[in-house]
């Protein structure tokens, strides 16, 4: 009786632990190595976005995957993928965990385990607004004609093949640019999450959800995992306050409000963030006659310091690479050196003194310039894949000079803060 016990206890260890049978555990793996990997699209705002392989990852699954990888103490990794690609890149041992607003599948079930969900959505339609009516239900949808755009290999296409018989499927394999194609009246509508089409009718007014608080079915997001115990039970507990003390939910809407670019990069505008370049520009005479008044040289090395260590930090978060957004903000302070010395000069040759005319500079104008900084910041975001991408380079070169040609008393400061948009450093890894 005590063997056949014995016998029956081991079967039981063996049948309840057979993910981790012949290896260690996931976690143990991961602490050892010091790294965690995590696989992410890049293509899926609010989740996981770039612009560009010169760009930063930015979303809240790249958030989580920071804070999931300082929880166990180890470095993060991430790792490209895609959608088509998703599950053959797990399976072949390229990431320990998959964090991009990945839905909870029944046949992603049968090769991995999820982490708890964080997320409850569901398929709803995106169109042009003045055809919201039109495509309220599955059955106005599905008829011959109407044109339903898909983007290739993930549910969204399995949903669209499962559902719609009649239509014209279009299937656009870039998620960046996808939406444009209902703006621009080349598809009628898209099925996809509803927290997508949440944020694309903020960034598309044009576009309008369909009724995303009622969808045509039910899903969950979560995190792929491999199949092993101990690591999806390390993952939910690291994962279980944040959801139910409402900190997933909080930290979804600051990403639904971030400064995801609006159009493809062609069609992204250029002018705002030329014209917030000026208006700081013409803020330095200010900085100059109350430096002036108070004998404070033009250079302050320690505060532009610390002014560029907290841009780099902040560029980051917005997708903007760190060391590209230092070249373009020290290109801002030389510029506006570049002004105030002009002025001293003037005003040490007319033997000037003191100025009547000169607001203080830390209670007027330094926070009219750390208003204007932060605008900067979220414009540079919005303007990103444009900035970076290569094609672009003659519309930036237009705008940018028609800002110096327009500024021409300050022609020599605008070219100084116009240069790095100009010498394709923009568009280089690394950068």
């Amino acid at each position: 009786m005590t063997t056949l016990r014995t016998l029956l206890a081991a079967c039981v260890v063996v049948c309840f632990a057979w993910p981790n049978l012949g290896r260690a555990d996931r976690r143990q793996e991961i602490v050892s190595r010091g790294v965690l990997r995590v696989g992410t699209t890049g293509d899926y705002p609010p989740f996981s976005y770039r612009a560009n392989a010169a760009s930063p990852f930015v979303g809240l699954d790249i958030e989580m995957a920071g804070r999931l990888a300082a929880a166990l103490g180890v470095r993060l990794e991430l790792v490209p993928t895609s959608w088509p690609t998703l599950m053959k890149d797990f399976n072949a041992g390229g990431f320990d965990v998959a964090m991009s607003g990945v839905s909870i599948t029944a046949e992603r079930q049968t090769q991995a385990f999820f982490s708890l969900p964080y997320l409850r959505d569901g398929k709803t339609p995106i169109t042009r607004c003045a055809n919201q009516a039109r495509f309220q239900t599955l059955a106005q949808i599905d008829r011959p004609g109407v044109r339903v755009v898909v983007n290739p290999g993930g549910t969204n296409e399995r949903f669209a093949r499962a559902h719609l018989r009649h239509v014209t499927l279009i299937v656009w394999p870039d998620n960046t640019t996808i939406f444009d194609r209902i703006v621009h009246g080349e598809a009628d509508l898209m099925i996809t999450d509803a927290i997508e089409t949440r944020l694309q009718q903020r960034l598309r007014p044009e576009l309008c959800a369909v009724h995303p608080e009622a969808p045509f079915d039910r899903s969950e997001k979560a995190y792929l995992l491999f199949q092993d115990a101990p690591w999806r039970a390390a993952v939910d507990d690291w994962l279980r306050p944040l959801v139910e003390g409402g900190e997933m939910t909080r930290r979804m809407e600051k990403w639904l409000d971030h400064p995801w670019p609006r159009a493809a990069p062609g069609a992204i505008r250029l002018e705002p963030l030329g014209e917030l370049m000026a208006e700081r520009l013409a803020l330095m005479p200010d900085v100059a006659r109350y430096k002036w008044n108070t004998r404070t040289p033009v250079e302050d090395p320690v505060r532009e310091t610390q002014i560029i260590a907290a841009l780099q930090r902040e560029a980051e978060v917005l997708g903007v690479p760190a060391g590209w957004a230092e070249r373009f903000f020290r290109a801002q302070i030389e510029a506006a050196k570049v002004v105030q010395r002009e002025l001293f000069a003037q005003w040490t040759e007319a033997g000037q003194g003191a100025l009547a005319d000169a607001p203080d500079l830390a209670a007027v104008t330094r926070p009219r310039l750390d208003a204007l900084t932060a605008r900067m910041l979220r414009e540079l975001a919005m303007a990103w894949p444009a900035l970076s991408d290569p094609g672009q380079h003659g519309r930036i070169t237009a705008v940018m000079h028609r800002l110096r040609a327009k500024d021409e008393p300050r022609a020599a400061a605008v070219a100084l803060a116009i240069a790095p948009l100009l010498d394709g450093s923009a568009g280089r890894p690394g950068r």
